[in-house]
């Protein structure tokens, strides 16, 4: 308190050589107005460079941290785009059937609405009063729970003929297990394996997600399989065609638990969401467009892509750098010789390589 009003205390030791004691006497100065603020600028002065030193060291050490993040190549999972789920505010009423004596329509508030039961595992209720009068509800869960990484490699197993494995991770992060893989491809030739855990099957041009190319299905059809959150499943198709950048989905099991008595009112089915909502992302398939290419023409076509590759986390900025010098000099002699060691490294990806690879 005597130092904030501009006081100050000393205290001067002095010596009673007869007997050894120590006495302590003390005096007091007044400072003056320019001497309090002098003294408090210094002390402000000293608080701001202590938090601008500290500024700097967690600064320092966020781009320690973002460098070294960056040292090893590191796939990103399927993008998910967040939909939120309300209950209707402005909905026709139900029509109940028609009144006997005046023939005219009977329609009545269902009152329709939407209630999160779960947000871990993204479920829903779906509630709405039924014809009967009483409450009904269907339990609905969103297909995008799922934390997916999908890593693909390729091998030539012969001059005309290349293999394609797919291996599908269902991240710890999930609320579910994983239902279906569904791929794209460029090729007339496509061949998937069918002994494996998943069922496979052709999807239909139908749904616009799904007009361009080729996609094909691999689902859980079996009570006995079940990839659970932590864990992986393999696919494998071939094809003649060399690989290029495809789209891909997952999805969970998002079937519906409806009353048996009556269907869902349009109000809460117009709600339910297509397979936009599947997380969706880009691997590598199959592409006979890329069979007919020059090797100048495939050099020009890594190139476009090779800024997406980057964003999906196939190539670390140090070997874009690189790998980008090279192509634009028509340099495939540099960019072949640095493939294997790079894919050792975790400078690229499998993807990356296989890619590459077929400039030869």
């Amino acid at each position: 308190m005597a130092a904030a009003r501009g006081i100050t205390a000393s205290a001067d030791a002095l010596t009673d050589v007869s007997t050894g004691c120590v006495k302590y006497t003390s005096r007091v100065q007044l400072k003056s107005g320019a001497e309090i603020r002098a003294a408090l600028l210094n002390s402000t002065m000293k608080l701001l460079g202590t938090v601008l030193v500290f500024a700097m060291l967690s600064l320092a050490g966020g781009c320690s941290t973002s460098q070294h993040a960056q040292t090893k190549v590191q796939r990103k999972p399927l993008e998910k785009h967040y939909r939120e789920y309300k209950s209707p505010s402005n909905y026709a009423w139900r029509d109940r059937g028609y009144d006997p004596k005046t023939g005219n329509m009977i329609t009545y508030d269902h009152k329709p609405r939407v209630e999160l039961t779960d947000e871990k595992t993204g479920k829903y209720a779906f509630k709405w009063i039924g014809y009967d009068g009483k409450e009904k509800t269907v339990i609905f869960q969103r297909s995008d729970v799922l934390d997916v990484i999908v890593s693909a490699s390729v091998t030539k197993v012969s001059d005309q003929q290349y293999s394609y494995a797919y291996q599908v991770q269902n991240l710890p992060s999930s609320a579910s297990y994983l239902k279906r893989f569904m791929v794209q491809n460029f090729a007339s030739d496509v061949v998937p394996e069918k002994s494996g855990v998943f069922f496979v099957l052709e999807v239909s041009k139908s749904s616009y997600q799904f007009r361009e190319g080729h996609w094909l299905s691999f689902s859980d059809a079996s009570d006995h399989v079940q990839i659970d959150p932590g864990q992986a499943v393999t696919v494998h198709l071939t094809s003649s065609a060399p690989p290029g950048l495809v789209e891909c989905r997952a999805t969970i099991e998002t079937s519906l638990l409806a009353p048996p008595d009556e269907e869902m009112p349009s109000a809460l089915e117009n709600l339910l969401p297509g397979y936009e909502e599947f997380p969706k992302g880009y691997t590598i398939g199959p592409n006979e467009s890329l069979k007919t290419l020059s090797s100048s023409d495939r050099v020009k076509y890594v190139l476009e892509k090779l800024p997406q590759i980057r964003d999906l986390g196939w190539i670390t900025q140090d070997a874009f750098v690189r790998y980008q010098r090279f192509l634009q000099s028509n340099d495939l002699t540099s960019v072949l010789n640095r493939l294997d060691d790079d894919l050792k490294s975790e400078q690229i990806t499998t993807e990356l390589f296989a890619i590459i690879q077929t400039i030869k």
